[in-house]
């Protein structure tokens, strides 16, 4: 079946065939060959030569195709026979995290899908503090029912009298917004190495995000740091990390098979390695073999923290939907990426709450590794409100 479905995909393209002694030097031919846009199809590895298998030698071949012809061909087919969304389903809980209490009371809000929850209506507020608070809240294209919920937690202070004070106004909100975002657990300082690997659809920055990740556990924590790319699917992809890995001065292994990941970390186990950033290819969540492809990859892992890597120019419904396909690969926190493209990060809020994982890290540019900063409740907050967000 998985021949016929790469078959039909691939039947526009001409195929060109490699061989090599190792997957980098036979993504270096296709490089060569077909230039850094070209797309894998697939490759294998296999002994030849010697006599009953003494002597032998270790060869991977590799197929790849033109894809500089056909490239926005094949996107705008792809699009074309794209499904509707499902909208209305949420992300599989995690039961090893807590919830804030007004954040549950979001989703007891925002559910079942359809209804209007408490209120129908949004309030009239009679009181100015109030009505400032919610006011602010809505310009910030926070969901009404988000923003009745948030306002009526406010309603129970001890409100100031006379006109509102901005920055009153914004300083409790912000307390009050802190509430609707999970911490992130501690960390498990036993483990070693400790494995991080992101996941995500495409475009959203995965490679980039890695490269930030890794220079900054080396610049700025000294960690030893390991590099793994499982992202064989475009040589593009493994370009971009094969630069980085040599500017910041870290190993990168590409690894092509579950069982090859498996010994690559097991390698930077032995060499006393600290961390281990992981890149995944980017997927279609409406992908199933795809997907299905990197659940066998997180299977050898266990124990890896797995960060699924969202965009926040992306819709707010886009972005649920999208955690939901990528809830089962067990995903432990969010990465939010872009953070300085998007006009409003309100608007996500009623998906971060439903998709009810810690934000690691947001980034919000390109510079490596200053464009990225660890995440909490309060930098969340400050980002809904922009005020000294990043």
């Amino acid at each position: 079946m998985t021949r016929i479905l790469m078959a039909n995909r691939t039947r526009s393209f001409r195929l060109t065939r490699v061989e090599a002694p190792t997957m980098q030097e036979a993504l270096q031919k296709v490089r060569a060959q077909l230039g850094s846009e070209a797309m894998i199809v697939s490759s294998r590895s296999f002994r030849r030569g010697g006599v009953l298998g003494v002597g032998a030698q270790e060869v991977v071949e590799v197929y790849a195709a033109d894809t500089r012809s056909r490239i926005e061909n094949i996107r705008r087919e792809n699009s074309s026979r794209a499904k509707p969304m499902d909208l209305s389903s949420t992300v599989a809980p995690d039961s090893s995290v807590q919830r804030p209490p007004l954040s549950e009371a979001v989703l007891v809000e925002q559910s079942p899908p359809g209804s209007q929850g408490r209120h129908g209506t949004t309030p009239r507020f009679t009181n100015a503090f109030l009505r400032e608070c919610h006011d602010l809240l809505i310009s910030r294209e926070i969901d009404p029912r988000v923003a009745d919920l948030v306002v009526e937690e406010v309603s129970h202070l001890r409100l100031p009298a006379g006109y509102p004070d901005p920055s009153r106004v914004r300083a409790v909100l912000r307390s009050q917004l802190t509430k609707l975002f999970l911490s992130s657990p501690p960390l498990d300082d036993q483990k070693r190495p400790r494995v991080i690997i992101l996941v995500g659809p495409t475009g959203v920055g995965k490679t980039t995000t890695i490269a930030k990740l890794a220079a900054r556990a080396k610049i700025h924590e000294r960690q030893r740091v390991g590099l793994i790319t499982l992202d064989t699917f475009r040589i593009a992809a493994v370009d971009q990390l094969e630069k980085y890995a040599e500017i910041i001065g870290l190993p990168l292994v590409i690894a092509t098979s579950p069982q090859e990941l498996r010994m690559a970390v097991e390698d930077f186990r032995a060499k006393a390695v600290d961390v281990v950033f992981v890149d995944t290819a980017g997927r279609s969540h409406r992908d199933e073999l795809k997907m299905a492809e990197i659940r066998e990859f997180l299977a050898v892992l266990p124990d890896a923290e797995v960060h699924l890597v969202l965009s926040t120019t992306t819709h707010g419904k886009t972005i649920l939907s999208v955690a939901n396909r990528f809830s089962g690969m067990g995903f432990h926190r969010v990465i939010l990426t872009k953070v300085d493209e998007t006009i409003s990060f309100g608007s996500l809020v009623s998906a971060l709450i439903s998709i009810g994982r810690p934000v690691s890290f947001v980034t919000d540019g390109q510079n490596v590794p200053d464009d990225i900063v660890a995440s909490d409740p309060e930098r969340l907050a400050d980002l809904v409100l922009k005020v000294n967000a990043l």
